[in-house]
């Protein structure tokens, strides 16, 4: 009788609890979650000794966009903005450990309804790992075949992108999940480097904190206001190309392109890439005999050159820009520098990414404009899933507008430079509220 009145007193309660369900909006949003997932073995190393389960909890912290205060929010559906930090234990303590990890993130409404959502989330951070190479190699004892191949840094990259779902169980609180991929590693900056992914899954709760009058008002008008883009980037940074030799090189490479807004979130264009990378001396060396990807005869400066054209994918939110480019090479000395490759290649042919570069180069990238057109940019090459080099640099942007013309004749329409301004908002014309 006593447990028929206990339910019965939690099925009053659970109604009352569902009933206040309103539709009032909250600045600010804090989440915590439970972790669990599995890494993904993409070598022989990381079969050996990534073979426990993932787990750990992350904490987050929101707060919702305004059309008032950044008016290309509307374009992502007024995403959520937040900071997350996470605790998570790689499955091997005696050779993986644990990471930390804190990173900004973008959550863009998908799917919504009065008690649910899905929201696409991606975000981009570092992390902190407790074992790397230097931890656990053949000096501590143990088989280079089962040591810590995947980090040899201790800070690292973090990328992860994932499905977000919340489930409101009133005006405050949420249920809370995440499914998703996530990436840690240093780009090349040390060696070894394999790195680790991650396919994880959380589960628990959000908390809406503050009560306030969200601005979300849709503006039809508002558009980009230039009609392309021209921009130089120029990065550099260091790198090692095998952990024996324990060298550095400086790195860097020199971008120049144009792009036209396809939409008022996202631009489309082409441009030309030149490489350096000062990694490609004499291989194998006289310091690392053993190392023999690369077999390059004798140390010379055109072979520490690449030249490639790319197609430049960028995506749009106010000052940042995430940065997909997708390129080939037209000049790569280094094609033909394999143990195994006798002759000339062209510009395309079958290679195996295990055992070399490839033909063609994908660039990862945020960018930020700092001031009027002067921007810095932040970024990773890669060759299919292997990271080559960081990129930190620079860079100039020369966007165009049409010049009005009373004039029907475009043959002679012309364009000027665009200057950027934040501070003076678009006009609008009747807007509606969503």
């Amino acid at each position: 009788m006593q447990s028929h009145l206990i339910a019965r007193k939690i099925c009053v309660f659970l109604i009352l609890l569902s009933s206040t369900i309103s539709y009032a909006q909250y600045k600010y949003t804090v989440k915590g979650a439970l972790y669990g997932g599995w890494i993904i073995p993409h070598s022989k190393n990381l079969h050996s000794i990534a073979k426990g389960i993932v787990l750990g909890g992350e904490v987050a912290f929101e707060l919702p966009a305004e059309s008032a205060v950044s008016h290309w929010q509307q374009f992502w559906r007024f995403p959520n903005l937040g900071v997350g930090l996470g605790f998570i234990n790689l499955g091997n303590n005696q050779l993986l450990g644990n990471a930390i990890y804190a990173y900004p993130y973008i959550s863009i409404p998908m799917l919504e309804s009065e008690y649910w959502g899905i929201n696409l989330k991606m975000g981009a951070g570092l992390s902190f790992v407790t074992k790397t190479w230097y931890n656990a190699d053949t000096l501590s004892g143990v088989d280079a075949r089962t040591a810590n191949s995947a980090f040899s840094f201790p800070i690292n990259c973090y990328l992860t992108a994932s499905a977000n779902f919340t489930y409101r169980i009133n005006a405050r609180l949420s249920l809370a999940g995440d499914v998703g991929y996530s990436h840690m590693s240093n780009g090349s900056f040390r060696n070894p480097n394999f790195g680790v992914n991650i396919i994880y899954a959380q589960l628990g709760a959000r908390y809406n904190l503050v009560p306030y009058n969200r601005n979300t008002t849709y503006n039809p008008a508002y558009g980009l206001p230039f009609d392309f883009e021209a921009k130089v980037v120029a990065s550099g940074f260091s790198r090692q190309i095998n952990y024996r030799d324990r060298k550095s090189f400086f790195v860097g490479s020199l971008h120049a392109g144009i792009t036209a807004p396809i939409t008022d979130w996202y631009a489309l264009g082409g441009g030309a890439d030149l490489f350096y990378d000062g990694a490609f001396v004499k291989r194998p060396s006289d310091d690392n005999p053993l190392f023999a990807r690369y077999k390059i005869d004798e140390d010379k400066f055109a072979n520490k050159l690449r030249f490639g054209i790319a197609v430049n994918n960028e995506f749009i939110m106010g000052r940042f820009s995430g940065i997909v480019d997708v390129g080939v090479y037209l000049y790569d000395p280094i094609k033909n520098a394999y143990p195994h490759v006798s002759g000339s290649r062209g510009i395309f042919y079958g290679y195996d990414i295990k055992k070399e570069d490839g033909w063609s180069y994908i660039r990862l990238a945020i960018r930020y404009r700092v001031y009027d057109n002067f921007v810095i940019q932040t970024g990773i090459k890669l060759h299919s899933n292997v990271a080559e080099m960081l990129e930190v640099g620079v860079g100039y942007l020369l966007p165009f507008t049409h010049s009005k013309h009373t004039s029907v004749d475009r043959r002679h329409k012309t364009y000027r430079l665009y200057r950027y301004d934040y501070r003076e908002p678009v006009p609008y014309p009747t807007p509606w509220v969503d």
